[in-house]
C-alpha cells in the first residue's frame, strides 16, 4: 500500500505569491517583517495607500493583527511563522513543523518594509509603478503581494523559491502547485491519468491557483509558468484595464496524507469480514503512516467508518480499481476515492 501524504490547504496550501497588482502567497503563521532601517523608508501616507489598496482587494477578516511586524496563525500542526523580509530585495520565510520554505520577491529596490492597515506589511514602489506587501492570514498562511499601479507597470514578476530538500512543486489540477515530496519506487499515473500504485507521496504545502482584480474588483486574467525553482506570474491587462490591479496566489503549508491501496490490497481488504476489517485495515494503512498523531487517530477513525469503507474496498475490488484515502492531521479519515490503476 502506498502511503501518500499530503499538505495542502491546508493544504493545499506553499505556494509562492506575486502579484501583477497583485497578491501572492499564504503563510501559516507568525509574520515578522524586518526592521524599515535596512532600507529606503518609505512615508506614512505613501504605506497607508498601498495598505489600502491590496486590503480593499483581499478584504481583512483573515488577517491577523500585528504585533509591530509580527502576526500568529496556526494549522492542525501547529504554529507557522512567517518572516516578511526587512526590505522588498529579501525573502519570505515560512517556518512550520513539518517544512521551512523561502520565497523571494521579484526583483526590485530596496524599500523597507512597514505595517500597515488592518494587518498588511508593505513596501511601496518596490519597483517601476508597483508596491509589494505580505500579509499574514489566521488559518497559518500568508499572502504575498504585487500591485500594478498603472499602465506603466511591469505585468510579469519572477518568485524564486527555495523548497526542502528532496521537494518539488506538482501541478495541482487547478492551476495552482503542490510542494511534494515522493518515497519508495513506482512513480507515475495509472490509465485514463489516475494516480498509479507508485511511490509514496509526501504533501507539505500549495501555492494556490493565481487570481487578480482590478481597480473595480472585476478579475484579470493571470496565470503561473514554472522554470526549474522560479515561479513567474503573468497579468493580462489591457487598454480598457482600471488599474490599479492587485493579484494574489496564495501560499500555504500543511499536512494530511493520502493512502494509497494497491488492487491486490483492495482485494485482500475486501475479504475481511466487517468485524476484523478495522484490526486489518489498521495493520496495513495506519501503521504505515509517518506521523504519530495522524497514525493513532487513524485507528480510531477506521473503528468508526469500518462498514462504509469495508462497502468502498468491494466495490473497488470487482471493479478491478485501487483505492485512495485522504486521512487529515488528526487521523480522520476525510475522503475517499476508486480510480483506475
Amino acid at each position: 500500500m502506498k502511503t501518500m501524504q499530503k499538505r495542502a490547504q491546508q493544504t493545499r496550501r506553499i505556494a509562492a505569491g506575486f502579484v501583477a497588482a497583485a497578491t501572492a502567497g499564504a503563510v501559516l503563521g507568525t509574520m515578522a517583517p524586518a526592521a524599515a532601517s535596512a532600507g529606503e523608508v518609505p512615508s506614512s501616507s505613501a504605506a497607508a495607500r498601498a495598505a489600502e489598496i491590496v486590503e480593499k482587494a483581499t478584504g481583512t477578516a483573515d488577517l491577523t493583527s500585528l504585533d509591530g511586524r509580527t502576526g500568529s496563525g496556526r494549522t492542525g500542526e501547529g504554529k507557522v511563522t512567517v518572516t516578511a523580509p526587512e526590505t522588498a530585495a529579501g525573502d519570505v520565510r515560512l517556518d512550520a513543523p513539518n517544512a521551512d520554505v523561502s520565497l523571494g520577491l521579484p526583483e526590485t529596490k530596496g524599500t523597507a518594509g512597514v505595517a500597515a492597515g488592518a494587518g498588511t506589511v508593505v513596501y511601496p514602489d518596490a519597483a517601476p509603478s508597483t508596491d509589494i506587501a505580505v500579509q499574514p492570514t489566521s488559518d497559518g498562511a500568508a499572502r504575498t503581494l504585487v500591485t500594478l499601479k498603472d499602465h506603466n507597470a511591469p505585468t510579469t514578476h519572477d518568485f524564486s523559491l527555495k523548497l526542502p530538500e528532496g521537494t518539488r512543486l506538482t501541478e495541482d489540477g487547478e492551476n495552482g502547485f503542490l510542494i511534494t515530496k515522493s518515497h519508495g519506487e513506482g512513480e507515475g499515473e495509472g490509465e485514463g491519468g489516475g494516480k498509479g500504485e507508485g511511490a509514496d507521496t509526501e504533501i507539505l504545502g500549495a501555492i494556490d491557483a493565481p487570481w487578480a482584480k482590478d481597480a473595480n474588483g472585476k478579475a484579470v486574467p493571470t496565470r503561473y509558468r514554472l522554470d526549474g525553482d522560479k515561479l513567474t506570474q503573468t497579468v493580462d491587462v489591457t487598454a480598457d484595464t482600471a488599474f490599479p490591479v492587485v493579484a494574489d496566489p496564495k501560499v500555504s503549508l500543511g499536512w494530511s496524507i493520502y493512502l494509497r491501496f494497491s488492487k491486490k490490497e483492495v482485494k485482500d481488504m475486501a475479504k475481511t469480514s466487517v468485524y476484523h476489517f478495522a484490526a486489518v485495515a489498521t495493520v496495513m494503512a495506519c501503521a504505515k503512516i509517518p506521523n504519530a498523531v495522524a497514525a493513532a487517530g487513524c485507528g480510531a477513525a477506521l473503528t468508526a467508518q469500518a462498514g462504509s469503507l469495508r462497502g468502498q474496498m468491494q466495490d473497488a475490488a470487482k471493479a478491478n480499481q485501487c483505492v485512495e484515502w485522504k486521512v487529515s492531521y488528526v487521523g480522520v479519515i476525510t475522503n475517499w476515492k476508486r480510480y483506475k490503476c
